[in-house]
């Protein structure tokens, strides 16, 4: 909308979404939109999902957010075990919002419930190709109930670290007999089952979810904290971190995690990732 009161600023007012993603640039263009007063900046934000760039204090840039704010803890996507999942990921983990005021997870709650997710721990690779293959098989079997209708290929997801596990999970379930595609290659996956990247994942959902690779070589990335200096790696790995708790919050209703060797440090202690003990 176009400003009619002050003829120097283009809009009256802006609405932002994924907020924690943009950069200082992008915030100094979305101040100069519009004039500062009351509703002029709609802000949506979630600092534990910043994949992306450095941390911004919006107050050093002229946006005024200190005591405007609102914090929502009502999940309605996913279910509140694959949320207490997600969660446990952030543990011990030290975030922090748009003004540097420390970021809490307490009082995340879901209005959905569903099956714990499930961790699958592998021998070798090859292992887990085969394990990831027979858990994709299972949830297209045919329902045992006529009147139910079969799962959509499409509405289940294999998310993997990198571009290079992508391709190479597309193919193991091609052999072993499953349609799959890569998101990013294919302008429809309709009918197919959906592989992609957990960056590529970012503001999607799917009804069925199975994180694969989830060792400790994969998460976090030792290629990508070995290309930031020593001063740059805190933030590294907890832009790792959050890039996990994304993946893990794409799910509807079923969430399976995989790996072979290690698994990752970031997936904690076994209590946490029981689901059961969720909060309601």
């Amino acid at each position: 909308m176009r400003a009619e009161a002050d003829k120097d600023f283009l809009t009256n007012h802006v609405l932002v979404d994924e907020a924690q993603d943009l950069h200082a640039t992008h915030w100094a263009l979305l101040r100069n939109l519009v004039a500062e007063g009351p509703n002029d900046l709609f802000i949506a934000e979630d600092s534990h999902q910043r994949i992306y760039g450095q941390p911004v204090v919006l107050g050093r840039l002229g946006i005024k957010i200190v005591g405007r704010a609102r914090r929502l803890t009502l999940n309605y996507r996913t279910t509140a075990q694959n949320l207490h999942f997600a969660v446990s990921i952030l543990s011990g983990a030290d975030y922090k919002d748009l003004e540097q005021g420390e970021e809490s997870t307490d009082g995340y709650r879901s209005a959905r419930l569903g099956p714990n997710p499930k961790f699958l721990e592998c021998d070798d690779a090859s292992d887990e190709l085969d394990k990831v293959a027979d858990q994709v098989r299972e949830w297209l079997a045919p329902p045992a109930d006529p009147n139910e209708a079969p799962l959509d290929p499409s509405s289940i997801a294999v998310l993997t670290r990198g571009k290079t596990d992508r391709t190479q999970f597309i193919r193991a379930l091609g052999e072993r007999g499953i349609d799959a595609r890569a998101l990013d290659d294919n302008p429809s996956t309709a009918g197919f089952v959906q592989v992609l990247t957990m960056h590529r994942s970012k503001g999607m959902e799917f009804a069925r979810v199975i994180l694969a690779g989830i060792d400790n070589a994969h998460v976090p990335s030792a290629a990508t904290l070995r290309s930031v200096s020593e001063g740059e790696r805190a933030d590294a790995l907890l832009r790792e971190r959050s890039l996990l708790y994304v993946a893990a919050s794409r799910a509807r209703d079923a969430l399976v995690v995989t790996w072979s060797g290690k698994k990752s440090e970031l997936l904690g202690s076994p209590s946490e990732q029981d689901g059961s003990s969720c909060p309601s």
